[in-house]
Parts: C-alpha cells; sequence; structure tokens
C-alpha cells in the first residue's frame, strides 16, 4: 500500500494525516460498587475463630455491634464468615457496619463480598489484533473504561474524506453531509450536498502536483478513523471501536488533493450545530470533532473562528499534530488554540517516528508504526477498492490521523458520563489523567491517554 502522508502544493489545501471472544459485555455496571454480603473473619486464637461454625448467640452479637441484623451463611475455606444483609447496601452503608464490627478485638478482618463481573471484552474476532487499545505499553488502557460506558448517547463528527458503507460500522453512522464545493476536488460530480459517501480521492499522473507522490490509491481514509471512533462492537464480527456506542456524524470535506481551509471551516462549524449558507441545519450535533488533517503553515484567522463557533457549541475538537516528523508549531490547525493536539505513539509507547511534537501537542495516543512490521499499526475498518469502492475490508494505517480518533472516542466516553462537561474540562482530564510513556518521548503532551483513568476522573468531578 503507497504511504498515505500527502504535501500538496494548491494553496490553502488541507491533506489527510496518517502513513502507511469469550466474555460477556457488562453495562452500566457501577463506579461505586454494592453489595448485600460481607466477609468477617475472626482470629484464630479466639473461640468464634476455631469453632467450625456460628452459633446463633455469635450471629446476634455481631448484629448488635453492626447496629444491622446479620444473617450467617456459610464458613468460608479461609475460615472467614459469610454474613447476609438483608438486602444490597450502599457503599457508605457497607462502610459504616464494617467499622463497627471491627471495633470488635476478636475479629481480624471484615469486608464487602463484592460481586465481581468479567472485564468487558468484545466478542469481536479481531479485536486481539488491536493492540493499541489493550497493551500495558502501547495501550489506550480501554477494557476497564468500557466495564463504565461505551459512549452511550454522544455524537462523535469525522471531518474527513466521508464513509462507506461498511458493515461494521453502518449501524452506528447519521446521515452527514458533504461540505467540499468544488466539484474537481468532490469527485463525485457536484458540489455541497447531504451525500457525504466517500467516492474515492485517487489521482495519477501528478495529478495534484507533487511529484513525490505522481499517482495514488483511494485512502478511504475517513472510514478507517470513523471505525475506531465507533466501529460496531459484540457483533461477532471484525473489529471494536471505542466509543462503539456513540454515532458517527461524517462530515465529507477531503477529497482529490484535499480539501480547502473553507470548506474545513464550515465543516467545523456544521458538525458542531452552527449555521452554515446553504446547508441544512445539523440535526444531530457532536460534543466531539475529530480532525486527522492538516497542513504547513500557522493557523488562519478563517480556521479559528470555525474552531471558537465550535467551542462556544460546546463542542471538543480533536487535532491530529501531523506526520512530518516536526515540531508540530508549524502545522495546521495543530497549531491552533483550544484544539486538542495529538501526537502518534509507537507499540512500545514511544513516540513514533514520523510524528509531529512540541510545546503545542497536549497528549499522544496510539498511532502505531507499519514500516516494518504491518501488525504494529492500528487495525480498522477499510475497503478493498484501488479508486472506487470494492468490498468491505479492514486493514492496518499508522500515522497521527490514527491516534487522534483514539483520543476523540476518549473524549466520547467523557461526555458519555459527564454530558454537562466544557471542551476545557475535556482537555483537563485527558491531559492530568495521561499516563507515563513507556518509550522515548519528549515534547509531544502530558502522556499517552489513559481511557479508563479518564472515565473514572470524569466522573468523580
Amino acid at each position: 500500500m503507497k504511504s498515505l502522508l500527502k504535501k500538496s502544493t494548491l494553496a490553502g489545501v488541507f491533506s489527510l494525516l496518517c502513513t502507511g471472544s469469550f466474555a460477556t459485555q457488562m453495562d452500566n455496571l457501577s463506579s461505586s460498587p454494592t453489595t448485600d454480603r460481607i466477609i468477617v473473619k475472626y482470629k484464630q486464637d479466639s473461640t468464634i475463630g476455631r469453632s467450625a461454625s456460628m452459633t446463633l448467640e455469635t450471629v446476634e452479637k455481631a448484629s448488635r455491634r453492626a447496629g444491622h441484623n446479620l444473617r450467617h451463611l456459610r464458613r468460608m475455606a479461609t475460615g472467614a464468615q459469610v454474613m447476609h444483609l438483608g438486602s444490597r447496601k450502599s457503599q457508605a452503608e457497607i462502610n459504616l457496619i464494617i467499622n463497627r464490627l471491627k471495633q470488635d478485638p476478636n475479629i481480624e478482618y471484615a469486608e464487602p463480598d463484592l460481586m465481581m463481573h468479567p472485564m468487558a471484552v468484545p466478542n469481536d474476532p479481531s479485536y486481539y489484533d488491536q493492540w493499541h487499545y489493550f497493551e500495558a505499553d502501547g495501550g489506550l488502557n480501554l477494557p476497564a473504561a468500557w466495564d463504565i460506558t461505551q459512549g452511550e448517547g454522544v455524537v462523535v463528527a469525522v471531518i474527513d474524506t466521508g464513509y462507506l458503507a461498511h458493515t461494521d460500522l453502518m449501524d452506528n453512522l447519521l446521515p452527514g453531509y458533504d461540505m467540499i464545493s468544488d466539484s474537481d476536488i468532490a469527485v463525485d460530480g457536484d458540489g455541497r450536498d447531504s451525500d457525504a459517501s466517500d467516492p474515492g480521492d485517487w489521482y495519477t499522473d501528478s495529478y495534484c502536483g507533487n511529484p513525490l507522490y505522481p499517482e495514488f490509491d483511494s485512502s478511504w481514509h475517513g472510514t478507517h478513523v470513523a471505525g475506531t471512533i465507533a466501529a460496531v462492537t459484540n457483533n461477532n464480527m471484525g473489529i471494536a471501536g471505542i466509543a462503539h456506542k456513540a454515532k458517527v456524524l461524517p462530515v465529507r470535506v477531503l477529497g482529490r488533493c484535499g480539501g480547502y481551509t473553507s470548506d474545513i471551516a464550515d465543516g467545523i462549524v456544521w458538525s458542531a450545530g452552527g449555521s452554515v449558507s446553504g446547508a441544512p441545519a445539523n440535526e444531530t450535533p457532536a460534543q466531539v470533532l475529530n480532525l486527522s488533517l492538516g497542513g504547513f503553515g500557522l493557523c488562519g484567522s478563517t480556521t479559528q473562528s470555525a474552531i471558537n463557533t465550535a467551542r462556544s457549541l460546546g463542542a471538543t475538537v480533536v487535532v491530529a499534530a501531523g506526520n512530518s516528523g516536526r515540531n508540530a508549531f508549524w502545522f495546521s490547525p495543530a497549531n491552533c488554540s483550544g484544539v486538542i493536539t495529538v501526537s502518534a505513539t509507537n507499540r512500545s509507547g514511544g513516540l513514533a517516528y514520523y510524528s509531529n511534537y512540541g510545546n503545542v501537542v497536549d497528549v499522544a495516543a496510539p498511532g502505531g508504526e507499519t514500516n516494518s512490521v504491518e501488525s504494529d499499526g492500528v487495525l480498522s475498518t477499510l475497503n478493498s477498492g484501488a479508486r472506487t469502492p470494492g468490498s468491505d475490508s479492514f486493514a492496518y494505517y499508522a500515522g497521527t490521523s490514527m491516534a487522534a480518533p483514539h483520543v476523540a472516542g476518549t473524549a466520547a466516553l467523557i461526555y458519555s458520563v459527564k454530558p454537562d462537561v466544557t471542551p476545557d474540562e475535556v482537555e483537563s482530564i485527558l491531559t492530568s489523567t495521561a499516563r507515563s510513556f513507556t518509550g522515548s518521548c519528549r515534547r509531544c503532551g502530558s502522556g499517552i491517554v489513559d481511557a479508563a483513568a479518564a472515565v473514572e476522573a470524569a466522573i468523580e468531578n
């Protein structure tokens, strides 16, 4: 597969930023565990501790001390006793009962008999190839976050090349919009319309004026990005998505050779629910906007104004840092104010060789590297067609384009547990809970995004 890093010579044009089942899903698990049982261990040198059973008198004495009627269920192999509380109690009630019991000098310990659940591991057969979700060094620490939320009620806009009707994605797609105004870039023969499907962005014979890439197969870039965010999950098919109960709003702004700043800015505003002349009202405004795109230059007023509008509407804007191995300060919209700029890490938890870096970068996320081992890239939904759409497929891509949707998906999980969270709060949660790099990563953000820690922090704050 050709490298997907593109440098356009068209002024004001942006390009996409990428380089070349056994557990049951547990929904709505409480972040504050409750139970209807406790475990009490009497000291071995006490009469009760040596006894094979508990007398009625001992149970009544324990009940009086606990301030609650207890019922003895059984003696454990460890010598501890299982006591029933009659009904499920809140964490505060359990703590009070246990603290009272601990005042008995004959009790070695008392603790809740908690309900355990299988970690939320999807049954999608290729999930275990998505190392970028769960591996300790380079992963997102995602399964623990899924035990709390899967992104219910959140919309994520993928401002990109549009979408393909991939079987492992379609159920999570909303009607989007094609914001490309130039029919030549659009490839589909017209300008802006309500059809955000991706006809392909291929070109030949140096069409885009780049001698390094005289020809280019269709990337299906937006479909790959969307799959990372919200591929349909637990359907015994393909891959898993980070916020797989969220919805993706596809907004097409990139076509052949890239996309114009003016179209991208309108796409940003429309995605967040703002008004764009000539476009219908967006009935499903997004809380999170993913922009896996960029170009060389300082952040212009047009782009900054669009980002400011989206933020004023409550949307968090996540942006790829870029793939030039340079300071992201020189690339827009990575250098714009109010965005969450994402660098890419490899499977070892260090900065990917291609990733931009610098003080404008907020956090890092898995972007992978496919230069030596393809499976060290990010696996997501794709299409087999070289130019026009073919059949559904899955493929490994690498790039900050792949890192950004990991952060956008995590932001969706945050919105799911805290719907009134602000864009500034989302950024603060992501940066403050990011975990340390396990590889070399200088000036590439506060750390690798930790999905579980971010969700827990959102609940607590």
